[in-house]
């Protein structure tokens, strides 16, 4: 929906509202009416007056602003205070940092419109708006007068249902309808059933947040607050702005209840401090809502964090240093016997002592390296276990031979000499030696 722009859903909604107001009265109610006999303007004349409230605060909705933080706004000195305190359990006011200015209680910014928005609800791709201070009346009178209208058309349409089966039942002449009117019958319903239960879903979530005089996102806020009061992250803190079922509604649509739906560009508030509860002090309205102590807490792409966790590996590696162990596997400058080199030579060469001090061991002899180094049974073996010639499995240096019961007595590896499995240098090192 973001690749749509805004102004193709205006005329969207526009073009609905007049295919299901007109179409059902020009084809429908007015050739029905007349044939029943009834006054036809004394029925559709309410139905066209609530048409006409639902295009004109649809109108108000989409063309007034929202509201616009001043640009010199600040909150009052004794909330500035407390944020130059850091005090976690009170973080003082908020700031907007894409706008660069603080934000008013209820304010939030829309990433959309790109701008601080004050009190506001949500951003609505129906009326290419967003819905806050300042035309958050219009968008509720516009959405409850969607729902008047809807019942209104849709009684309309049962009635007329009703009427032709009642003349076909009583075999009337002309009693059957026309295809046109059949295909428009078919087509109201289905809007006016679709319409009516999506914009009755949004009416009536809404209506529930206007008696508690909160936002949408206010009420997923105290959702969360009431959250983190459980679990005891925060002390308690209540909502400051719930007055009232009757205050509530005044503070939105008016304080004279006879003008609640009368569509006017009059402002019940300033959008920037509003009216708190008894018993709830009026600086309540600038810290709301609590912060959650996880949030205070510096993010994981904030050139903050990086410099913690670049200061934390390097505590560990300086802890790391102290313990280092090289076992001089593939050491550069202390190789094998202090050589600075390592090569495919050496790994022979060292393959060949590991062959003789196996089999030293098997003898029961061992190697002048052996005679100056500990001897630990239980270390793990580096190099893996060795192949020997001319035998069949592997073996393991550290521990004692034991023949396998099932090798024969007459096998031919018994009467090897040992001396046979002794490697020999190859002959171009004993050429290079002569």
């Amino acid at each position: 929906m973001d690749a749509i722009p805004g102004k193709v859903f205006v005329v969207g909604v526009t073009l609905l509202i007049t295919v299901i107001a007109y179409s059902s009265q020009y084809f429908i109610f007015i050739p029905a009416l007349k044939e029943a006999e009834f006054d036809t303007w004394k029925i559709l004349i309410p139905l066209n007056v609530v048409v006409l409230l639902i295009y004109w605060n649809y109108y108000l909705a989409v063309t007034t602003d929202p509201g616009k933080v001043p640009s010199q706004w600040a909150p009052p000195a004794s909330i500035l205070s407390i944020g130059e305190k850091h005090i976690p359990e009170l973080p003082g006011p908020r700031f907007c940092k894409t706008c660069q200015v603080y934000k008013p209680p209820r304010a939030h910014h829309c990433s959309y419109c790109r701008r601080c928005v004050l009190k506001m609800d949500h951003h609505c791709p129906w009326i290419n708006n967003c819905v806050g201070a300042h035309n958050y009346a219009h968008f509720l009178r516009f959405v409850i007068n969607v729902n008047i209208a809807c019942f209104y058309v849709l009684g309309l349409l049962i009635w007329r249902v009703r009427y032709i089966l009642d003349e076909i039942r009583h075999f009337r002449f002309n009693a059957e309808p026309t295809k046109t009117e059949v295909i428009f019958l078919t087509l109201n319903f289905v809007l006016d059933m679709i319409v009516l239960f999506c914009v009755g879903i949004l009416s009536g979530y809404h209506l529930y947040c206007l008696a508690r005089n909160q936002s949408t996102i206010e009420s997923w806020e105290r959702g969360k607050v009431e959250t983190m009061i459980r679990r005891g992250k925060i002390l308690p803190f209540d909502y400051p702005f719930s007055l009232g079922v009757y205050k509530n509604i005044c503070s939105v649509l008016g304080n004279n209840p006879l003008l609640w739906f009368v569509p006017t560009r009059r402002l019940t508030s300033d959008g920037l401090t509003f009216e708190v509860a008894a018993g709830i002090d009026e600086s309540a309205q600038y810290l709301w809502p609590p912060r959650d102590p996880d949030d205070l807490r510096p993010s994981i792409f904030s050139a903050k964090y990086r410099r913690q966790q670049e200061r934390r590996q390097l505590n560990m590696a300086e802890e790391d240093s102290e313990d280092y162990y090289d076992s001089g596997s593939m050491s550069d400058n202390d190789s094998f016997g202090g050589r600075d080199g390592y090569s495919l030579t050496d790994e022979e060469e060292n393959m060949q002592q590991i062959v003789t001090d196996s089999v030293s061991q098997l003898t029961g002899g061992f190697t002048s390296n052996q005679a100056d180094q500990p001897y630990y049974p239980s270390q793990p073996y580096h190099h893996g276990p060795t192949l020997l010639q001319g035998q069949r499995r592997r073996f393991d240096p550290y521990h004692a031979y034991t023949p396998d019961d099932h090798v024969d007595d007459d096998d031919e590896d018994d009467t090897t000499p040992l001396v046979s499995l002794i490697p020999r240098a190859s002959p171009a090192k004993e050429n290079k030696a002569d």
